[in-house]
């Protein structure tokens, strides 16, 4: 599905989806309306009361003082009512719409948690950022402006312009007929509103992207000197939003200075008609109140149809990540996986990125209590073949089992519970060690934590952190060395106690030191597992049950260490290259 719908019927089906979240919260949303109508009828009261107050006050036969505070008490009380419903109607509505945000937030979320690795590898995560934050609040419009106004709104006009008729239905025709000057304007700018409004939450993801982007990367900005370059980037970036959200305000702010002229006309044209008329003061002014509380509902409501197409627009691109549909699903009534007893098995798997065929034919048996190792060169299909066990992927053909049953027959849960990944991209979270640690079993006892943590050869310098295992860890463990940090990430391992245990590339960008330590941590982790461990350094490697050479997506050679070297093929040339 497109990021937008494009077509009215599909504009309207994302309204009537939005308004679902409703449900939950009518009692209050109601309670919210009713006040509202309340606060419209106020508006007869006051343009009722108001020239009776002005005829006592005013009027050729003064009345009793008595009778007339009681008259003039009329204008303060109505304005209390209209305080309190004002009020009572604004927060009953904003909780609502806010808490339907909340929802609609947490939902994507949860369904982004869903979303398998092919999307994440499409999508781009400012774009991603910006429809969660800024397109779920812009959406949040839709229900604390559009809906709250279509109640509210209507039912001044309609009480007002009643009262209009029956009072003087020549003069109210008049100012009935210059209501489609008013109107007119809406249609022009909306739909330019909707487009800018569109393309200008496009740039706003496009802003976050880039942020994302800069930061994460500042060190290769600094080393390679590019801050100027990165500043002109962010400025073209910025200068696109600000040059859409100029296009959305001009569209936006030009409907009310049309309407003030063309209210400021129908005041003119009320004057002549009431002194033509010679009409009493308080019944002129009756007629101009009225004509006064028409004017905020018109002018509401003709901003109405350019808000409707903002919050719109955001909320296409909101539901359109609710309509991506995970590519990994499981089958109706997926039996759990049972703890590994034989082997992992891979049957004539071949697996292709969009056209690129990346594993062909490929056909392994990985017993359990065993250590596999892949290695091939870069491009062989090493990493793509890791992330089928997991379920990452599926095959594009053929089948991975795990003691007979096919995974996509297999609950994730029950397969996944069974797996832990100890990757060269240490994923460390802005939280503190102790909960790193736990991200593998969040029941676990602070003994346990401890106890994984040393088998990991991470306790020591733990404790010496500031705050020890409470420490923040900063955003992706800045705070750690990366071999403190994949030393933690084994210790997570350690505590889940999997299974299977996958391994790509865990020492590669560590030091000769840090290799070491997280070499001994490994050694201890991968005891009585099924390992599967992908490793360009191949003294990691030497010690592994049986060796899989990859090249070009086919296994061209696998056996142990000194069999392969004997054979003298692929693997023989880059252990050559490596220990020349």
């Amino acid at each position: 599905m497109s990021a937008f719908a494009s077509s009215a019927p599909a504009r309207f089906r994302n309204w009537v989806r939005l308004l679902g979240f409703l449900k939950p919260y009518l009692p209050r949303f109601l309670s919210g309306q009713f006040f509202g109508i309340l606060n419209a009828l106020s508006s007869l009261a006051l343009m009722k009361g108001v020239p009776k107050v002005w005829d006592y006050v005013f009027g050729e036969h003064r009345a009793p003082l008595s009778e007339a505070l009681t008259i003039i008490a009329m204008v303060p009380l109505i304005m209390v009512v209209r305080a309190v419903t004002s009020y009572l109607n604004t927060y009953f509505t904003s909780w609502v719409a806010n808490r339907i945000i909340t929802d609609i937030r947490q939902k994507v979320f949860e369904h982004l948690q869903r979303l398998s690795l092919d999307f994440y590898n499409r999508a781009n995560v400012g774009d991603l950022i910006s429809r969660i934050t800024s397109d779920c609040q812009q959406a949040q419009s839709a229900i604390t402006t559009v809906v709250n106004d279509i109640v509210r709104h209507p039912v001044t006009l309609i009480t007002i312009a009643t009262a209009l008729l029956l009072k003087d239905w020549k003069f109210s025709l008049a100012a009935v007929i210059l209501a489609p000057l008013c109107i007119l304007p809406i249609a022009i700018y909306g739909r330019k509103v909707r487009k800018s409004s569109r393309l200008h939450q496009e740039s706003q993801g496009e802003i976050v992207s880039r942020l994302h982007e800069n930061i994460t990367g500042t060190r290769v900005v600094k080393a390679f000197h590019m801050e100027p370059y990165e500043a002109k980037k962010f400025w073209e970036t910025s200068y696109r939003q600000f040059a859409l959200q100029m296009r959305i305000v001009r569209s936006v702010n030009i409907l009310s200075p049309l309407i003030e002229i063309v209210a400021s006309l129908g005041a003119t044209a009320a004057l002549l008609y009431a002194f033509q008329r010679g009409m009493r003061s308080g019944d002129f002014w009756e007629l101009l109140l009225g004509i006064f509380f028409l004017y905020d509902p018109i002018k509401n409501l003709s901003k109405l149809h350019t808000t409707i197409q903002k919050s719109l627009a955001s909320t296409d691109r909101v539901l359109s990540i609710l309509d991506t549909a995970p590519s990994i699903a499981e089958v109706p009534a997926a039996r759990s996986l049972p703890p590994i007893r034989e082997a992992i098995e891979l049957r004539d798997v071949s697996f292709r990125y969009d056209a690129k065929w990346v594993l062909q034919n490929v056909s392994l048996r990985i017993p359990h209590g065993k250590t596999v190792a892949l290695v091939g060169p870069s491009g062989a299909g090493k990493t793509t073949l890791l992330n089928l066990l997991p379920r990452f992927y599926d095959p594009t053909r053929g089948r991975v089992l795990v003691d007979g049953a096919d995974l996509r027959e297999v609950s994730l849960l029950s397969l996944r519970r069974q797996l832990a990944l100890v990757s060269q991209d240490t994923v460390l979270f802005n939280d503190t060690i102790r909960n790193n640690i736990l991200y593998g079993r969040m029941e676990a006892a602070d003994s346990e934590v401890f106890e994984a943590a040393r088998r990991a050869h991470a306790h020591d310098f733990v404790l010496q952190q500031p705050d020890g295992y409470d420490t923040v860890v900063g955003d992706k463990g800045v705070k750690l060395s990366g071999g403190q940090k994949q030393r933690l990430a084994i210790a997570r391992a350690i505590l889940k106690n999997p299974a299977i245990l996958l391994l790509d590339e865990a020492t590669s960008a560590l030091d000769t030191e840090s290799e070491r330590l997280v070499q001994q941590a490994l050694d201890e982790l991968i005891r009585g597992r099924t390992v599967v461990v992908i490793a360009h350094r191949l003294s990691t490697i030497q010690r592994a049950d049986l060796i899989v050479v990859l090249d070009g997506g086919r296994i061209v050679e696998h056996g142990a260490h000194v069999e392969l070297l004997a054979q003298d093929k692929l693997y023989r040339r880059l252990h050559d290259l490596q220990f020349r």
